[in-house]
């Protein structure tokens, strides 16, 4: 019965033309309000959707690395055992470590990262490739595959691929260091160059895992690491058998927790954007406490009638918090709309594109998620609620006070 009230009010008829102007006027306000919140949050989910894949393909699904140093010693039945693990698909053994690349007169501090040759199964690097092709060689005849960033601090990306660079790498002897002449020294060759994202593409260096041993100065069993494919729905298990098999001085991480304070980072942004946008919304709403404050004095007269009728104040209330909330929700239904219609529009036709053409895609990516439209529309009924509050209040006191 309250609910049939409030719909009759929204839709009737009033004295003053102007006030149903202004009901309006508070609806589409909400209704704007819903549809940006709903467009940058999904822009939001489309960015970092799209960061977490290029990392995705960038890290292995499970790593294991000591605690403490850089290398452990890995030996051939535990390398075995780890590989016959129910539920890995590929491992490769890591040596990464720190080296200075040098073409002519320009150098770069690069990430040299050796992999063996099952390292195509567990990184997606093959993807990214921009010039050449994923070849690393081998411990005679190395092959480097390096980010462009790398290529443009030394000068190779306007050159052919096949160029020789030399690698200076720190020793392990534990000697003072006074000059690059003390340093291990190795030429190697550009097999290829590949472009994921900055972060990557500025310092890693991609060769084969003997070369990596030797240019480090390794023994024979010295890795950095051991990266792992897994099967679906493994990781949980592989995890536990890996935690048992290294005990407890080896991380055993998987790609959220190699990563986890850039996707801290990635959804505090998002609920910040969200908040701020909220305060924008809890703004607009002023319109709705004024279309209702007119409302409240145009059915002055109804009001006295129901009262007559039986009804109470908090009936009189309930009513103006229905009429509160039937306005806001028609706002969000009619901004859902237009945002979910604006999503679809953008990911079929890619109509607004981003300026340059340096990122992995050239248009606004857009995902709308079901956990936002939740939040939104709880959003909007807690603002229905905040705004109507004081006009059904005073609907409810003006009742009050005629009784009296």
């Amino acid at each position: 019965m309250h609910f049939l009230f409030a719909w009759r009010y929204f839709r009737g008829k009033y004295a003053f033309q102007a006030i149903q102007i202004i009901a309006w006027v508070s609806v589409f306000a909400i209704a704007l309000g819903t549809a940006a919140l709903i467009l940058i949050l999904s822009v939001s989910n489309g960015f970092t959707d799209i960061v977490k894949g290029l990392y995705s393909d960038f890290y292995a699904d499970v790593r294991v690395t000591p605690i403490q140093g850089k290398f452990f010693t890995l030996s051939d039945s535990t390398y075995e055992l780890v590989k016959k693990m129910e539920g890995v698909k590929a491992v490769s053994k890591v040596v990464e470590n720190r080296a200075l690349l040098v073409k002519d007169n320009f150098q770069a501090v690069v990430m040299i990262k050796g992999v063996d040759s099952t390292y195509g199964s567990i990184n997606h690097i093959q993807s990214y490739l921009r010039r050449g092709k994923l070849a690393m060689g081998n411990l005679s005849n190395p092959q480097l595959v390096m980010g462009i960033g790398i290529e443009q601090k030394v000068g190779l990306f306007q050159s052919l691929i096949g160029d020789t660079v030399q690698l200076f790498a720190v020793n392990r002897s534990g000697k003072s260091i006074t000059s690059l002449h003390q340093l291990n020294t190795l030429n190697a060759t550009e097999a290829g160059a590949f472009s994921v994202q900055q972060e990557f593409d500025d310092q890693y260096v991609f060769t084969n895992y003997a070369f990596a041993q030797y240019l480090f100065d390794l023994a024979p069993q010295q890795v950095s690491a051991i990266e792992l494919a897994l099967k679906p729905s493994a990781e949980g298990q592989v995890m536990e058998k890996l935690k048992n098999t290294f005990g407890p001085g080896f991380q055993i991480k998987n790609k959220f927790q190699q990563n986890i304070d850039l996707y801290k980072i990635m959804q505090m942004e998002k609920w910040i954007i969200f908040s701020i946008l909220a305060l924008i919304m809890m703004v607009a709403s002023f319109n709705l406490v004024g279309a209702l404050t007119m409302l409240v004095l145009e059915k002055q007269k109804d009001i006295h009638v129901l009262h007559a009728m039986g009804a109470k104040p908090w009936d009189i209330q309930k009513i103006f918090l229905l009429l509160s909330g039937i306005m806001a929700f028609l706002g969000a239904l009619i901004g859902g709309g237009l945002a979910s219609l604006f999503c679809w529009l953008q990911n079929t036709f890619h109509f607004i594109k981003l300026g340059g053409n340096s990122f992995v895609i050239d248009y606004y990516p857009v995902k709308p998620m079901a956990v936002d439209y939740i939040a939104i529309m709880l959003l909007v009924i807690a603002i229905a609620l905040l705004a109507g509050w004081l006009p059904a209040r005073r609907a409810a006191d003006r009742l009050f006070e005629k009784i009296n």
